[in-house]
């Protein structure tokens, strides 16, 4: 099976269920709890707070969120992973209001201290405004003082851990990733293959390509005042470390 579709690729629903062995791989779920301590103290999230997490997939912050005190919304488009977390939500006693909707629409205007988006999940859309939208509703959405905080892959980080080609294995599959960086920078383009782990069945079952917009810290600085925040903060991990040539991840933690 190929699905190649450069402009609309992250509403497909069967690429977020084949891409979940990698994003909830059982060390990254192990580390929720302490990431979910992290995040909150890095935005400086106080007590009892309204917290927006904006493409949540399944929602393992929010439900880490809830456990300390705090009230929720998730808001994705993936409805099988929101269908996952209201699940894993109920199990853990965790009420987390999961909403299906487009980030580029969803607007709830000063109802919440703290927006996030987590993970790289943002530079997804073909059109550059739309990641403006994106964030001008996450800035209307907030309270005066509210913060929003994205975890990404910065042009500095890319360049910095650049690799062509990784391979992983996962739930039977065998993954392999090739990446290439077209347009002097503005992207990351990705093709992914998963084949089958069994050694006498090498056949390719799932192959997708897929890209996504890059952000200097610069330009990113300049996408977040302009969607209507007044101060900026660069963070190279959830420990507060600077973004700097040692940065793994861009954080950009912007005050409404």
């Amino acid at each position: 099976m190929f699905i190649d579709d450069h402009e609309n690729w992250f509403k497909n629903p069967e690429f977020w269920q084949l891409y979940k062995p990698l994003m909830y791989d059982p060390d990254r779920m192990e580390d929720t709890p302490l990431e979910a301590e992290q995040i909150l103290k890095l935005a400086g999230v106080k007590p009892s707070s309204d917290i927006l997490d904006l493409c949540c997939g399944e929602g393992r912050h929010g439900i880490e969120f809830v456990k300390k005190g705090h009230r929720v919304t998730g808001v994705d488009i993936t409805e099988p992973y929101l269908e996952q977390g209201r699940a894993k939500a109920v199990a853990a006693g965790a009420d987390v209001n999961f909403v299906k909707q487009d980030v580029r629409s969803f607007v709830h205007e000063d109802s919440y201290d703290f927006a996030m988006n987590y993970f790289t999940s943002f530079g997804y859309f073909d059109d550059e405004e739309d990641d403006l939208r994106f964030c001008e509703n996450a800035c209307k959405s907030l309270r005066q003082g509210g913060s929003f905080l994205i975890d990404t892959i910065g042009k500095e980080t890319a360049a910095l851990h650049f690799k062509e080609t990784e391979w992983f294995q996962r739930d039977g599959y065998l993954i392999m990733l090739e990446y290439k960086i077209p347009d002097g920078w503005t992207h990351i383009e990705n093709r992914w293959l998963f084949l089958s782990d069994k050694h006498d069945k090498q056949a390719v079952l799932y192959e997708t390509v897929f890209r996504h917009r890059l952000y200097s810290a610069v330009e990113m600085a300049e996408l977040l005042t302009d969607a209507g925040f007044s101060e900026v903060r660069f963070y190279g991990a959830l420990d507060g470390r600077p973004y700097d040539h040692k940065a793994e991840r861009m954080l950009a933690l912007a005050v409404k």
